[in-house]
């Protein structure tokens, strides 16, 4: 008996480490699905912007629009996307590993219920109050009574949104905890697509043409949720939905998910502190803002959200199983090959921030002038990148753990530290606002690095600084090099042929010299993402 036991012992010990590494190469292969889709999506989104831009401009039309797609977007935040999907993954899979897959089907379909019932209530609510919720994200409007009627009347029209995004994040949850990734990362680009769409072929035909992105959204949310439930379908995850609201697997989600929804999107809370602030600046800043933030949330919506929503399932599979050491070993290589990309990411935001604001937006109605401030609002949020990635990645371990209160209290008092931060830096117009939340969003993963480690143990912070250092070190060489090449532009022209070849140049000579260098130090990251590729 005790050389079998022996024998077992030495056998698990030789298997751990091939799990582990069919584990991370798992955990890429979903990250590098969802960067896939994602990027196609981001893309869609940019060129959105762009046709949106040089149709209307920055003006007080379009700041209306942001503020009034930015009210039902922050609710589903709240109450769907992200909070719904990081409190539903782990209980369902718990259900799913101890109880089997009809008793998780069978809990779904009480979520399902749960979730229709209240988002159709809070659409409800968002059309009645609409004005209340634009000056609570607009005060600043209110002694502008035409684009206050505006907002409040797109408002009403956006609302709906909410319910079908909604139903879309749930249906993201149950795939995503089946390992099934492409349909929920491919759904933002029918949103793109139909605004798009709404902008090139409906704008002639209307009286007030910023209407027209109203439509695109509505018809863009209905397709999103046409696609979820195709997939759900297919893979056999369809149920019909109960109403069973008392049920006790249900109160477990509502417990984790009310928190959730406060500590996972502190961002987006952050952001109707600093849109309510942009809202008493001159005309067109909230737009600039909008660019600036969208182009940050590029990188970090391809590949930090990628990569947390690829390993959150595996993480919340061995948390359920007990397997601690598997546990840290999946953060630390999520948190590594987030930094691996962020970094040189964040580094040629700042860099060329210029460069490549001119070349998106910089024709029709979009004066170069608009552009210069759009550049320094992308460079200022180019630090909270990184921040923001990292609070990503930890608050979902920290609900992989089934640990809600902890994200809540920190992003509590990040609140407060945003709004000082805001009113201190307002001065500075919207690149103060925006540095605002990048440094609000520092101290935020600071604190939360700190707390976590005190709550699973060592997180091995000597090896992952020695591996942030030299992505660090790799780009900034890559970014001076795509920095010299971006000299060669005349941006004030906007888009042209040559600053298209111009910019295309500069990231790649980046791309090559990151690369390469990661490739001649073997940083492991490097070689997995390389392993990847060939695959």
């Amino acid at each position: 008996m005790s050389d079998n036991t022996e024998e077992n012992g030495e056998k698990q010990a030789s298997e751990a480490p091939q799990s582990s590494n069919s584990e991370k190469m798992g955990i890429t292969k979903g990250a590098s699905t969802v960067a896939f889709f994602t990027m196609i999506s981001r893309v869609a989104g940019l060129i959105r912007d762009t046709v949106l831009f040089h149709i209307f401009g920055a003006t007080g039309i379009t700041d209306a629009f942001f503020i009034a797609f930015t009210i039902p977007n922050v609710l589903r935040r709240f109450v769907a996307e992200g909070a719904l999907t990081v409190a539903f993954v782990p209980v369902y899979t718990d259900i799913k590993e101890k109880r089997g897959q009809k008793a998780g089907l069978e809990f779904f379909a009480k979520v399902l219920g749960l979730v229709l019932c209240f988002v159709s209530l809070l659409a409800l609510i968002g059309i009645v109050f609409a004005p209340a919720f634009v000056l609570a994200f607009a005060s600043g409007f209110a002694d502008k009574a035409e684009q206050l009627a505006l907002t409040v009347s797109m408002t009403r029209f956006l609302f709906p949104y909410v319910l079908f995004i909604s139903l879309v994040a749930l249906a993201m949850g149950i795939l995503n905890a089946h390992r099934i990734f492409a349909s929920s990362a491919a759904a933002p680009i029918f949103l793109n697509l139909s605004m798009i769409g709404a902008c090139l072929f409906l704008t002639p035909y209307l009286d007030e043409p910023i209407y027209a992105l109203v439509i695109g959204v509505l018809v863009g949310g209905i397709a999103q949720w046409c696609l979820q439930w195709f997939n759900l379908h297919k893979n056999k995850l369809w149920v019909m939905p109960r109403f069973q609201f008392r049920a006790p697997d249900v109160a477990r989600l509502v417990k984790l998910l009310l928190p959730t929804m406060f500590g996972l999107a502190v961002y987006q809370i952050n952001i109707i502190v600093l849109r309510q602030l942009a809202s008493y600046l001159p005309e067109g800043h909230i737009s600039y803002y909008y660019n600036g933030d969208r182009l940050m949330q590029l990188a970090f919506g391809v590949f930090a959200i990628a990569i947390a929503t690829a390993s959150f399932p595996t993480m919340s599979e061995q948390a359920s199983r007990g397997e601690w050491e598997k546990f840290k070993s999946t953060w630390r290589f999520s948190f590594r090959l987030t930094m691996f990309i962020t970094v040189p990411a964040a580094l040629g935001l700042a860099a060329i921030a210029l460069p490549i604001v001119s070349v998106l937006y910089v024709h029709g109605a979009f004066t170069a002038a608009d552009a210069q401030i759009t550049a320094y609002t992308a460079m200022a949020f180019a630090p909270g990148l990184l921040a923001m990635a990292t609070v990503r990645n930890v608050v979902q371990t920290f609900y992989a753990l089934e640990d809600t209160k902890t994200p809540v209290k920190v992003a509590t008092l990040i609140l407060f530290v945003n709004l000082a931060l805001g009113l201190l830096l307002i001065r500075y117009e919207v690149v103060g606002l925006a540095l605002s939340l990048s440094l609000s969003t520092s101290i935020q993963a600071l604190i939360l690095l700190v707390l976590l480690r005190r709550r699973i143990g060592a997180l091995g912070f000597a090896d992952l600084l020695k591996a942030f250092l030299g992505n660090l070190t790799l780009g900034l060489l890559a970014v001076g090099a795509a920095y010299g090449v971006s000299t060669l532009g005349d941006w004030p022209l906007g888009l042209t042929f040559s600053n298209v070849a111009c910019l295309g140049a500069s990231l790649a000579s980046a791309v090559m010299v990151y690369g390469a260098g990661s490739l001649l130090l073997k940083q492991q990251e490097a070689l997995t993402v390389l392993a990847r590729f060939k695959r």
